[in-house]
């Protein structure tokens, strides 16, 4: 089978471009030149987000597939852009590649690329390529654009809003748990299959983030969840400032999560707080604004679930639980890169 060490790198670029077609009206000059070169418009403010990908650390080529890595590498930036209320319009991307790398691995990862770009609308216009000496890694980063009244940031919350989140919790987390250790013979293969493909094809809510901006509800703050919600929720009090209130009875378990759970005796609302790389929307409004933002998500594809209030109480993140007890929850829950055995 052929690899990049019989391309050469100016191969491996016309191969690349080949592969993906144009289209974006915006994108004067994409691959094949120093600098992409695009038009931004009118009264919006742009968007940048940039995530590296490396092998062992952040995947592994043993669980996923090369398509499905492509489309990971993409989706997990577009999801930064909705975390802003923003539409993506342009990508570059970097890999650092071994020699052995073969072209076919290549072709089925740009495929997945393409795929995602097709479905958002996104024209991937350049970026670089080197030698790596062993391991994999990619990095991309994405432009996006948002109505200037209308970007949303994790700081604005203030005491009194509500706590929201899009979709299901921990089913990303528990599905890397399931691909580590391959005991799935004891659960409902059709759940572990559905976990374990929310860990490996994630879906960015570009849709209910879009819907959101084009509401007049009052946003206060927003973030898309990757490290795990109560980590994440801690920035949106601030890192201290304020502080927060969950209950137990209104956080989103998908059937999948509890019925792994139950099999293996693990405490599902452990993993929902813990669980990373979810990639739904954590979000914040006004009192006032709940009834209305329960109609507009009717027309989302994912359901969205009120699970708790912003609190004047610096740092104190609470839980209340099902059987009435409240339990105090540390912020730095959740996962962080330089802490070992994590991800894989």
């Amino acid at each position: 089978m052929a690899n990049i060490k019989h391309l050469g790198e100016f191969g491996l670029i016309e191969r690349f471009r080949s592969q993906l077609k144009t289209r974006s009206p915006r994108v004067i000059k994409g691959i094949g030149d120093d600098c992409a070169v695009f038009s931004s418009k009118q009264d919006t403010l742009q968007l940048i987000s940039t995530d590296a990908l490396v092998e062992s650390v952040h995947f592994d080529l043993k669980t996923i597939s090369a398509e499905q890595l492509g489309r990971k590498a993409l989706t997990v930036n577009i999801s930064d852009i909705a975390a802003m209320g923003g539409t993506p319009y342009l990508a570059v991307i970097s890999l650092g590649l071994p020699q052995s790398t073969s072209t076919r691995f290549l072709d089925e990862f740009y495929s997945g690329l393409q795929s995602v770009c097709k479905d958002y609308k996104i024209e991937l216009a350049g970026g670089d390529t080197v030698a790596s000496p062993q391991q994999l890694f990619i990095n991309i980063s994405i432009l996006g654009e948002a109505r200037k009244d209308r970007v949303f940031t994790r700081t604005g919350a203030r005491p009194g809003n509500q706590i929201f989140v899009t979709g299901t919790l921990a089913d990303s987390a528990m599905g890397l748990q399931l691909l580590k250790t391959r005991k799935i013979k004891s659960v409902s293969s059709k759940h572990c299959r559905a976990l374990i493909q929310k860990h490996l094809e994630p879906i960015p809510r570009i849709k209910e983030s879009t819907l959101l901006a084009k509401s007049k509800l009052q946003v206060t703050s927003m973030i898309d969840l990757s490290d795990g919600l109560v980590q994440d929720l801690s920035h949106l009090c601030g890192n201290d400032k304020l502080g927060a209130e969950l209950y137990e009875a209104k956080l989103p378990f998908s059937q999948a999560l509890k019925n792994v759970c139950q099999q293996k005796e693990y405490d599902p609302t452990d993993w929902v707080l813990q669980g990373g790389e979810d990639y739904e929307l954590l979000f914040t409004i006004r009192q006032e604004d709940v009834k209305k933002l329960n109609s507009l998500f009717l027309k989302a594809d994912a359901p969205v679930s009120h699970i708790g209030e912003i609190t004047s109480f610096p740092g104190k993140l609470v839980l209340n639980k099902i059987n009435g007890r409240k339990k105090f929850l540390k912020a730095s829950t959740g996962f962080n890169h330089f802490k070992r055995s994590q991800r894989s």
